[in-house]
């Protein structure tokens, strides 16, 4: 029999102590370092929420170096704009409180200021963070605004802007100096006006006119060109008696001539001389007020809106498709002028024919007849609604539509006040006249039956209701109200020829309007309606911000992005009834040049992209620009901050500044100083917060929000991160008095078990047997 050794490694005793002995190396371990263990199998079993934990740690601190990054560019961007600011702020101060004291090269001082301020808003609108842009949107590696001197002055292949506001200016004003208007004197008491093309951008465009001149007829504005005409009829206008006309400016304001007939010496300003002993030279004086009157304004109001709407075609993306010719002659018209002669030859004291320079004034040495004066004594004649009463006064006076003839003794009224009062009364397009036999003759106009009541009155100057003609064609330029189709009734709007049928369709930018016949909704259009309603659905779809026009039958379609503009119609030959040649509608793109040489004559706008400098080169897709840049600064949570040089609020305040910076006049010119005043009004309008555009501020509202976001995941992210490494430490810390209990107790095992150890090392194979 063999006897096994008895060995203490071996033992289980020995097994034991070498087991203690490993605690005690792991407990002092983890009382060095403060860690359950020094790998994960030794963590425990909540090891695996410390490790979820740590990732969350790692994409918090990946959030937190966004956000600084994000703070940088934010802060740097709303550094810019608040510099944008400042530059708004002098120069719209400059513009509005300039004197128009002009320096050797044609400008004032707040002129010369813009220029250099325009110089320092590219220089913000450059601004780098690192390698990035910060308003070149998606093009972050892309300069967004070219150098201020090529904006302004070109490069050797391409125009700067500059040359298109000098371009522009020649083309408004024309080669006589009028604004591209032809005025002309066809009998000696006429003056005509008249626009030089029915399709031009270009110039004054008649938009009114009215007149209180006695015995005179105005005509118009209408036609294509558009034209009015003024005749005196041989008459002279009293004093105080006035001509106003409208005009409508390429920058879309209005201005108003007013020429008052006078005859103090010398005529007032803005007057034109009574000549009392040849009517026809008060006619041609009328004429050569007018004509001085229209210089000046082209001059001073028009030069100015010019450089507006030069700086609009250059910096600007809007656009606009105009109809090849006016639409006129596919009219059908339900009605004609109609003139009536009244029954009663009205005579004077002397029984003869009256005219129109009679006296009313029964006292007066050449009269109307008495018993005429005396049947309208008291008496109220009621045209069209409005009144003209006859009373005992000695004056004549209008309110609105409706007139008092005084017939007292020494009244100043004649039978031309009775005149003027009926086609006021009338209203537009009626006129009254008096024959050589001295009877009235009333004419309804084209659009307004002459309904006459009052007794006596009527009776007494022999007139009564004169209805217009029956329906007859004609060839009037269309209007807004004209209607897309049907059939002219009399006393009814004009009817397009050949017009839309229900079925057909219009499409725009790729939605379609279908024509019906009536109750239209949503993309439909009924064949009855107005022009003027196709336009606005048009407009509606293309979200223009300037509504689409028509001006001596010339449609003008306007859109905000003319790249995209397309406009067709199942119906070719009723969209050629509109005036368009083409089979689709297109726009040209900005920026826009004069279309042809010399500018004085020129009648289009080309897009000039291959020879003119482009201002702006950063990213111009579709979307915000603030969507250009995206960052995620929480697990749920993105903020946009880009910004573009071309956002609408800050392209208009570069445009404004380099229009006024950039604009010089003649030292020495007649309306120099008038035309810098107009602009510094316009610069400092232009410049002028409107309700419902953009703002600078706005743009740093929106990215202030996108900063708040940040400063508000940063709160919640620290708040996490304490909570994650809460869950960490739990996991896998350990505690310095519970592993220092350890120790001891092992210990004390420890030196128990050697204890017991050294008692049973001491027998021998003797005292075993």
């Amino acid at each position: 029999m063999s006897i096994s050794s008895i060995n203490y490694s071996s033992s289980i005793l020995g097994g034991q102590i070498r087991n203690i002995n490993q605690q005690l190396t792991d407990l002092s371990t983890q009382l060095s370092t403060g860690k359950l263990s020094q790998s994960y199998s030794g963590m425990g079993t909540n090891e695996g929420f410390a490790i979820a934990s740590r990732a969350q740690l790692s994409n918090i601190a990946a959030y937190t170096d966004t956000i600084t990054n994000v703070n940088v560019s934010i802060n740097l961007a709303n550094t810019a704009l608040q510099a944008l600011t400042t530059i708004r702020s002098t120069t719209q101060t400059g513009a509005a409180n300039t004197a128009q004291d002009l320096n050797v090269n044609g400008q004032t001082i707040a002129q010369n200021t813009a220029a250099a301020q325009f110089g320092s808003m590219v220089g913000v609108l450059n601004t780098q963070t690192g390698n990035r842009y910060l308003f070149s949107g998606t093009a972050f590696n892309t300069q967004p605004v070219a150098d201020a001197g090529d904006i302004i002055n070109g490069t050797t292949t391409q125009d700067g802007f500059k040359t298109v506001l000098a371009e522009r200016q020649a083309a408004d004003l024309g080669t006589n100096g009028m604004g591209r208007l032809v005025q002309t004197q066809p009998t000696a008491s006429s003056i005509n006006v008249a626009e030089d093309s029915a399709t031009s951008p270009f110039g004054l465009k008649l938009k009114a006119a009215s007149s209180t001149l006695a015995g005179a007829t105005l005509t118009g504005p209408s036609g294509s060109p558009v034209s009015f005409s003024i005749d005196l009829n041989g008459n002279n206008p009293a004093d105080g008696d006035k001509l106003s006309i409208q005009f409508t400016l390429p920058d879309g304001t209005t201005e108003q001539i007013d020429l008052t007939a006078s005859s103090k010496t010398p005529t007032p300003v803005g007057s034109f001389a009574i000549d009392t002993t040849t009517p026809a030279n008060t006619a041609t004086n009328l004429n050569t007020a007018l004509n001085t009157a229209i210089k000046k304004l082209a001059g001073t109001s028009l030069v100015a809106a010019s450089a507006i709407t030069a700086g609009d075609n250059f910096f600007n993306t809007v656009g606009s498709a105009t109809a090849n010719a006016a639409a006129t002659g596919n009219l059908i018209s339900a009605y004609t002028s109609t003139t009536a002669t009244g029954s009663v030859a009205l005579q004077d004291n002397a029984a003869a024919a009256a005219a129109s320079t009679t006296s009313l004034d029964a006292t007066a040495g050449n009269h109307l007849a008495s018993g005429i004066l005396t049947a309208l004594g008291g008496t109220t004649l009621t045209i069209n609604g409005n009144t003209v009463t006859f009373n005992g006064g000695t004056t004549v006076s209008t309110v609105g539509s409706n007139t008092t003839i005084g017939l007292g003794a020494g009244t100043t009224a004649t039978v031309q006040d009775i005149l003027t009062a009926i086609q006021t009364a009338g209203g537009p397009g009626v006129t009254a006249t008096l024959s050589a036999s001295g009877n009235i003759q009333i004419s309804t106009g084209t659009t307004t039956d002459v309904s006459v009541t009052g007794g006596a009155a009527a009776t007494a100057l022999g007139i009564s209701s004169v209805a217009r003609g029956g329906n007859v064609p004609s060839t009037p330029p269309i209007t807004g109200s004209t209607l897309l189709s049907g059939t002219a009734t009399t006393g009814g709007p004009e009817v397009l020829s050949p017009g839309f049928s229900a079925g057909d369709t219009i499409t725009v930018n790729g939605t379609t309007l279908t024509f019906v016949a009536s109750g239209a909704t949503g993309n439909q259009i009924n064949v009855t309606d107005s022009i003027q309603t196709l336009l606005g659905k048009v407009d509606q779809i293309t979200g223009t911000s300037k509504p689409s026009t028509i001006h001596g039958g010339v449609i003008t379609i306007n859109t905000d992005d003319p790249g995209s503009l397309n406009i067709t119609s199942s119906n070719a030959t009723a969209l050629g009834s509109l005036g368009f040649s083409s089979t689709t509608i297109t726009a040209a793109k900005a920026p826009l040049r004069v279309g042809s040489s010399p500018a004085g004559t020129a009648t289009t706008l080309v897009n000039g992209t291959a020879n003119t400098v482009r201002w702006y080169n950063g990213n111009d897709g579709p979307g915000s620009a603030r969507s250009t840049a995206v960052a995620r600064v929480d697990d749920s949570i993105t903020v946009q901050y880009g910004a573009q040089a071309d956002e609408d609020a800050i392209r208009r305040q570069l445009q404004a500044i380099a229009v006024f910076g950039t604009f010089s006049t003649s030292t020495t010119g007649q309306y120099s100083k008038g035309a810098v005043a107009a602009l510094s009004q316009r610069t400092a309008q232009a410049l002028t917060q409107q309700p419902g555009q953009q703002r600078i501020e706005d743009i740093q509202t929106d990215i202030a929000m996108a900063q708040n976001t940040m400063k508000d995941a940063t709160t919640r992210q620290t708040q996490a991160k304490a909570q994650l490494q809460t869950i960490i430490d739990q996991a896998e810390s350990a505690s310095p008095d519970q592993v220092a209990s350890e120790i001891l107790a092992l210990q004390n095992a420890l030196q128990a078990s050697y204890q017991t150890t050294a008692s049973l090392a001491q027998l021998s194979l003797v005292k075993f047997l």
